[in-house]
């Protein structure tokens, strides 16, 4: 006779990775990155949004190739590192733009741009308090500290966890706070980072068309909804509309 789950988060976990791989039936499956340095994974956050992975990678290391270190990217301007990345590249100015923004806001921060002292437990609340004084994001924040530090925190705006509650992936009544615990307690940090990716993908691609609140995964997609969100609910309340 097979015991019951004994794990208090194993439903939790469920509906996360259930949501984690719907977003992953449009975005694709990527396993992400570790890194050794702090801003590399702030500019790959940068890079990587909207575009295949290996197009990403590619341009990351265009770029450290070109540049000395942080600091002579930093005062490049934008049209230069406009021009590395190449003038096909997903979103571009916006790109660069948003590269030069963040290396100034980190220089403003920091007054260096070698973080290496702060990658330890001292440092971290250092680097989580970024947002705060800067326009570098919250999630974003977070994100590279998973990614280089192992910091096991969730990486995630209101946006993102709107979406993740309209999903299904955590329960409506629970706050963000409440939420964030939650998905922290009931996923290991590889799944942590693909649901965020998925989230961050989507939430781009619905704001960029327009719409402030959550979307279906079809939304602007020819294929079917991953979670059968295009079809009508119990009881025949119909489910948000699908925009094309």
């Amino acid at each position: 006779m097979v015991k019951a789950s004994t794990n208090p988060n194993a439903s939790a976990a469920a509906d996360l990775i259930k949501v984690c791989d719907a977003l992953e039936v449009r975005y694709g499956h990527r396993k992400p990155m570790k890194f050794n340095d702090f801003i590399e994974a702030l500019v790959f956050q940068i890079l990587e949004l909207g575009v295949l992975e290996k197009t990403a990678r590619d341009a990351l290391k265009r770029l450290r190739e070109e540049y000395v270190d942080w600091n002579d990217m930093r005062v490049a301007t934008v049209r230069e590192i406009e021009d590395i990345l190449g003038h096909k590249y997903y979103l571009v100015r916006e790109k660069a733009e948003d590269i030069k923004h963040l290396l100034a806001d980190l220089y403003t921060a920091f007054r260096r741009m070698d973080l290496t002292n702060l990658l330890n437990a001292e440092g971290i609340e250092t680097l989580r308090a970024l947002p705060e004084t800067t326009n570098v994001r919250k999630d974003m924040v977070e994100r590279a500290l998973l990614l280089s530090l192992d910091v096991k925190v969730f990486p995630c705006d209101e946006d993102q966890f709107k979406l993740l509650k309209f999903l299904g992936g955590v329960a409506k009544p629970l706050t963000m706070v409440q939420g964030i615990k939650k998905i922290e307690e009931s996923l290991d940090s590889e799944q942590m980072l693909r649901l965020s990716r998925g989230l961050r993908e989507h939430v781009h691609i619905y704001q960029s068309g327009g719409e402030d609140e959550p979307q279906i995964i079809a939304f602007g997609w020819t294929q079917k909804d991953p979670l059968g969100m295009d079809k009508p609910a119990k009881g025949g309340k119909p489910a948000p509309a699908k925009k094309k």
